[in-house]
Parts: C-alpha cells; sequence; structure tokens
C-alpha cells in the first residue's frame, strides 16, 4: 500500500497513528519541489504516465492501469486541487469545549434541533485552524523576532507603539502596507516581523460584539448591547458565525453571546437543486425584486417552516403579489368612498356594541389576530403572522367589504356609514403596523396615505409606531362560531346555485339548512336573525330557515360499492341494488339494513340530490336545500337586478367617476322591472331621475338582459 502523508487527508492522519515521517514533495503551485529528480518543477497533476513509465524502466512497475479518480475542484474556475500538508496555526479547543457546550445550553435555539446541532458540532469540532495563506484577510498578529522571541501585539495602538519603521506606509491593517511595519521585540528590542498568514474569515466575523462595541475602550457602552438578544441566519452558520461568536464570548467572558439563535434552510431552485452563479439556474435578486417587489420576497420567506427547505419559484412569489393587491385594493376601496364621503379619523366613535354585527364580527376577528400574531412573535415565530394574516385579510376583502359595500357609498344610514368606516379604517391601519417587521416598504406606503397625511401630529414612518395590542375584550368566540357556520352555509348555498345554474341576481324563495345531529355548528344559528339577514342579503333568498331534517327537500341517493359488495353478495347484489335504489333500507347506527343484510357505510355510496324544485349543496355534517321556483314577482326583481349591473358597467364605459350622479332612460319591455323595483335600480346606480323614453343623447346600450328587450341610456346628472 503506498502511504504520502504529505499528500493525503487520510494518508496524513495515518501518520499520525504510527509515527510515519510526513515528506511534502511540492509547493503552493503543485509543482515538485527539489531534491525530487527528474520530477523538479513538474506539475503534480500531469506526471501520473511519466511516473508509472519510470517505474516500469526501472523494473519496479508491477501493473498500470487506469482508475477513475475523484479530485476536489475550485468552486471559482473548477480546476483540478491537489492535497498538501502545510503548517498553520490552530487554537487548541481542549479547554474551551466543555465551556463553550455549557454555554449554549443556555440560548434558546428556534427550532430546537439547531441547539443540538450545535452541541453535535462542539462535541466532535478539532483545534481551530485559525490561519489561511492567503493575500487578502484579517492579518494574524503574530510576531518572531530575531532571538527567535514569539508575542502577540494586541492593537493598532500597541503596533504603533512598538513600531519602528514602516507606519508612514500604514495606510490600513491590511497586507501589504502592515508587513512593511518593523516592529521591536517587548523582551529584547530587536526587530520583529509579522507571521504571513491571514486569519480565518470567522475569526472576523466571531469578534465583532468586541471589536466594534468598545469592548477594550467602553466597557459601560458594550455593556449595554452584550449580549445580543436574537440572532438569525441559515443553519450553515451553527458551524461557522453562531461557533466563531460563542468562541470569542466564552474565551472573553464565559457566556454566551447571544440570547436567542434562529436558524432557517437553504433556499433551493424549483427541482430542489442548488442555485450556481456561473449554471443556468442562476436567478439575480435584483430581477426579482423589479418583477414581484421587495417585500414580496420577504414575506415569502417569512411563511416558510424554517425547519424545511424552500424551493424558489417565481409562480409562488406571484401569488404572494396577488396577495398583496388584495390589500391594496381593499386599501383602496376605503379611500375612494372615504374621500368622497369626507371621513375623519377623528369623527367621534361609534361605539362598537352599537355598530352592526359585521363590524363586531371583524374587530372580533382583527384582535384575534393581533394577540396571535404577538404570541407568535414573542416565540420568534413570524410564520404565524403571516398566514394569519393572509387569511385575515381574505376574509376582509372577500367577506367583510363585499357584504358591506352599500355602506360605503353613504346613500343610506349616514351612522352605518360612519361605523363601517372606522372599522375599515382600524383594520387598515392595525395591518399596517402589524405585517411591518415582513413588509417594511409596503406597509409604510399604506401607513403614509392612511395616517401620516390625514392625522396631524402623527409619526413620521409605520416603523416609528408601537407594535399593535390587542383588545380582548373585543374578541368574541361566540360571534365568530355562527359566522363561521353562516360562512359555511352561504358556500353551499352558492354551490346549489351553481347545480342549479341559477345567477345570485335572480332572487329565490327560499333557503334551508339541516345540520347533522352531532354536528359542532347545530346550535349557533337557531333565533340568530342578524346572521339569518346575512345568509339572505348574500345568497338572495326571500327567507332562511334551520330545520331539524330535510324532508320533502332532499333525497338520500345510496348505491352499493360494487368493488366491495361484488364479491360479498354474488348473486344477492341485484336485488340488494333494486331495494337501495327505492329506498326501502334502515339507517341504524351508521349502518344500512337492507334486505336481511346490513352494510357498513364504508360498503356503500352515498349521495344527495334536491326534490323537485330544490338544488341541494352538502358537506360532512351540513346539507342546504335551495328552493329554485321562480315566481313572476322574483323574476321582475331579478330582471331589475340584472338592469343594475349593466348600467353599472355602462358608467364604467362612460368613465364616470364613482361619485357622479347620473340621469337614466330607458325603453322597452325592461320597464316593468323599473316600474316595479324603481328605488333599488336608483339607489344601486347613483342614478337621480329615472325616465321613461329616450332622449338620444349620453351613453347608450341596446339589447336584451334575462331574454328582455331593453334601451338605456345613462348621463351625467
Amino acid at each position: 500500500m503506498h502511504i504520502a502523508p504529505g499528500c493525503g487527508e487520510e494518508d496524513f492522519a495515518l501518520s499520525k497513528v504510527h509515527d510515519l515521517p510526513v515528506l511534502v514533495p511540492i509547493d503552493d503551485m503543485a509543482k515538485y519541489r527539489a531534491g525530487y529528480g527528474w520530477l523538479e518543477g513538474k506539475d503534480a497533476r500531469d506526471v501520473a504516465a511519466e511516473i508509472a513509465a519510470d517505474l516500469e524502466t526501472r523494473g519496479l512497475l508491477q501493473r498500470s492501469e487506469r482508475h477513475t479518480h475523484r479530485y476536489p475542484e475550485c468552486w471559482r474556475c473548477h480546476e483540478e486541487l491537489v492535497f498538501r500538508v502545510a503548517d498553520e496555526w490552530f487554537i487548541s479547543m481542549a479547554e474551551l469545549r466543555p465551556k463553550m457546550i455549557e454555554a449554549a445550553r443556555k440560548v434558546r435555539w428556534v427550532p430546537e434541533h439547531a441547539g443540538r446541532r450545535m452541541e453535535n458540532w462542539l462535541q466532535n469540532m478539532a483545534d481551530w485552524n485559525i490561519s489561511r495563506k492567503r493575500y487578502w484577510g484579517l492579518p494574524l498578529p503574530f510576531y518572531t523576532c530575531a532571538n527567535e522571541h514569539f508575542f502577540v501585539v494586541g492593537s493598532e495602538a500597541e503596533l504603533r507603539k512598538l513600531a519602528k519603521s514602516g507606519l508612514d506606509e500604514l495606510t490600513e491593517l491590511h497586507r501589504p502596507w502592515i508587513d512593511k511595519v518593523v516592529v521591536g521585540c517587548p523582551r529584547c528590542g530587536a526587530d520583529a516581523v509579522r507571521v504571513k498568514e491571514v486569519g480565518d474569515c470567522w475569526l472576523d466575523a466571531g469578534v465583532v460584539p468586541f471589536s466594534t462595541l468598545g469592548w477594550q475602550t467602553d466597557r459601560a457602552y458594550w455593556e449595554k448591547w452584550f449580549p445580543a438578544d436574537y440572532v438569525v441566519e441559515m443553519v450553515e452558520q451553527v458551524r461557522l458565525w453562531f461557533y466563531s461568536l460563542l468562541f470569542f464570548a466564552v474565551a472573553l467572558r464565559d457566556e454566551p453571546p447571544y440570547r436567542v439563535v434562529q436558524t432557517f434552510e437553504p433556499m433551493l431552485d424549483e427541482t430542489g437543486g442548488e442555485f450556481h452563479k456561473t449554471g443556468e439556474n442562476v436567478v439575480l435578486l435584483e430581477e426579482v425584486m423589479e418583477k414581484v417587489g421587495a417585500d414580496a420576497i420577504r414575506w415569502t420567506v417569512s411563511r416558510q417552516r424554517a425547519d424545511e427547505v424552500m424551493l424558489f419559484s417565481l409562480k409562488a412569489l406571484d401569488e404572494i403579489k396577488r396577495r398583496l393587491l388584495v390589500l391594496w385594493n381593499t386599501y383602496s376601496f376605503f379611500v375612494t368612498y372615504a374621500e368622497l364621503n369626507g371621513f375623519d379619523p377623528a369623527a367621534a366613535q361609534v361605539p362598537v356594541m352599537e355598530r352592526p354585527l359585521m363590524d363586531r364580527w371583524l374587530l372580533s376577528v382583527l384582535h384575534r389576530l393581533v394577540r396571535d400574531a404577538r404570541n407568535g412573535l414573542e416565540e420568534w415565530d413570524v410564520r404565524t403572522l403571516t398566514l394569519r394574516v393572509e387569511s385575515f385579510v381574505e376574509d376582509l376583502s372577500q367577506w367583510y367589504v363585499r357584504r358591506s359595500r352599500p355602506r360605503f357609498w353613504g346613500t343610506r344610514d349616514t351612522r352605518s356609514t360612519l361605523a363601517a368606516q372606522q372599522t375599515l379604517y382600524e383594520a387598515l391601519t392595525t395591518l399596517t403596523r402589524l405585517i411591518a417587521p415582513a413588509m417594511p416598504f409596503f406597509s409604510d406606503a399604506l401607513y403614509q396615505r392612511l395616517v401620516r397625511r390625514v392625522v396631524p401630529g402623527s409619526a413620521a414612518s409605520v416603523h416609528h409606531t408601537s407594535y399593535p395590542e390587542a383588545n380582548v375584550s373585543l374578541i368574541d368566540d361566540q360571534l365568530e362560531r355562527r359566522m363561521d357556520a353562516a360562512r359555511r352555509v352561504v358556500t353551499l348555498g352558492h354551490s346549489a346555485r351553481q347545480t342549479a345554474n341559477v345567477k345570485t341576481r335572480m332572487p329565490l324563495p327560499r333557503l334551508v339548512a339541516v345540520f347533522d345531529r352531532t354536528d359542532h355548528d347545530r346550535e349557533l344559528l337557531a333565533g340568530q336573525e342578524d346572521l339569518a339577514a346575512v345568509v339572505r342579503d348574500e345568497l338572495n333568498v326571500r327567507s332562511f330557515e334551520v330545520r331539524e331534517d330535510a324532508e320533502g327537500l332532499v333525497r338520500e341517493i345510496v348505491k352499493p360499492d360494487l368493488k366491495v359488495l361484488g364479491p360479498k353478495l354474488g348473486k344477492e347484489l341485484p336485488r340488494v341494488r333494486a331495494a337501495l335504489a327505492e329506498g326501502r333500507y334502515e339507517r341504524r347506527d351508521g349502518t344500512y339494513v337492507v334486505e336481511g343484510r346490513t352494510l357498513d357505510a364504508s360498503e356503500v355510496l352515498v349521495s344527495h340530490e334536491g326534490t323537485a324544485g330544490h338544488a341541494v349543496g352538502r358537506d360532512a355534517g351540513l346539507v342546504v336545500a335551495l328552493d329554485t321556483r321562480v315566481t313572476p314577482e322574483l323574476e321582475v326583481e331579478g330582471l331589475a337586478r340584472e338592469l343594475v349591473r349593466r348600467v353599472n358597467e355602462m358608467r364604467k364605459e362612460a368613465d364616470l367617476a364613482i361619485s357622479d350622479r347620473i340621469a337614466l332612460r330607458y325603453g322597452g319591455a325592461i320597464a316593468r322591472a323599473i316600474e316595479a323595483h324603481g328605488d333599488l335600480v336608483a339607489s344601486e346606480t347613483l342614478a337621480t331621475t329615472l325616465t321613461r323614453g329616450l332622449a338620444g343623447r349620453g351613453y347608450q346600450w341596446k339589447g336584451e338582459l334575462n331574454g328582455v328587450a331593453a334601451e338605456i341610456e345613462v348621463e351625467r346628472a
């Protein structure tokens, strides 16, 4: 076996065990040194064939063959590297290791496995190689004089005090300038020069809490900032930066340099591959920020689990951008009508308990969000903040604003309008402060428009304000549960409308909800007229009721699962199938008794359909039945609502401002809808007059609405 202790890591380790001599035949450039005969000056990577030929010539070659050999390579230029033993400077860790382990155990590690990783590293680490044979870096302050006295220079001031020459060229404490400084030995006065090596970059990084905070010059100031409350970096830094920080703090103070350390996993490309600057998968941060904004990237990273690898995806960033636009559009909606109605944030507040149900619900959800976000951040969990905010923004936009939109128009109850404005304003201004740590730019843009421009004496930036605190008295668990139940009914109601292919603008007579006896929402909507009104308005139905059963509304359809019951029943299957289809079965304790057989729920396929004139929506514990029969009166109202939609589209097409009042003129069979529901049409379109007959001016449209001929003119009033 060939052993070369000076040219291989395992070989070198083996030489320590067996006390073998260590020969280093190559220099810094991988060239053979003098003393190695015909090899002198040759590159070690190019001489394999020549060495084999030389051995053969001397009769020393047993056999020569090629083997695939893995070599390291330079990460910059990918040139092949070779191993070479060199003398370096080390710090012995034997004395410090147990102290560092003890100090690391006092730190809170997030996630916890990062702490276990640090302890494992400390238990298995070797002595710290602190020197590098490079041109640039932290100069090691090690000196040896002509009389071989070794000493360490502890500061720039000490260097200048000991210097004999070279200070006039010392422009900075780096090579080559510092190498020109000759100092006098503190023991004998002989000339001394610095060793040529520079320090490991992690020496520089680890000493920062001491070198930059005045450890040597202002200890009181230093103690104000040490240790750090919080440090965050990629998990790889456990054995690098976090380790070097810990080393210096334990060596100098015998205590950890940080109270909380949070780590995260690396970001990879969409396929799970590492990013490479020279590879095809390179993604430049500047280009991505131009596409989606810096805050979308921050938010994406913040919502990631810290213990999971993140796969970079522009598609995912676009989705975050879409969610931000939902919040921006909600802000835009508020500002549009706040300016239109002259909203004053300083106006006397409508007492919360006097506000409509939707306002009280939103404030409850808002302050629950604030409470949960604060609790999460106290535990160094920003992911809870991001996910809860995303859910809240969807609720805010898709439920509260959509359900409350007419209240912002200012054409109805002015007190209700003020309550809606104050509620939405509180939600938006609270959100701007809540998201500020994760979206500093977007949050401040909102703050400047919502607060700074309109509230005298307000802070210059959202980042100068205090973080929101929850008003727990506004959190109403029961109200939120009831609203969730109502929204559940609404979701199934919309599903039933889609099944029946009936647009929401067409009013329908009735919606009936039936909860299973064991369903957790069963009693929540009983006697809740406010919530019933929300359901009726959202689904555009005349009445809503909760019943004990769905008899006469819904028909249960039970079919055998042929894959399961085919082999089990054999020839009896047709008879059982027919009985199930005809409804000749009994439900008993979750089973189905049919034709003398007891079938488990997993052996049958159950579905539901509405009886004649009904459409059904169902989930695991709730079924809703929508009466789809349209009376002549409902048909006319549906036509009026369709007219409202068309007129509002005409307003946009005519470039009318949101606040513009209009004169509406009409002709055709559509007249009966306006005559029956003129107030609805006028209030929903901001029409000051409804006139039968056209004038031949303004923005015009002619066509059919729900199959009814119509001619319409709109003109700014």
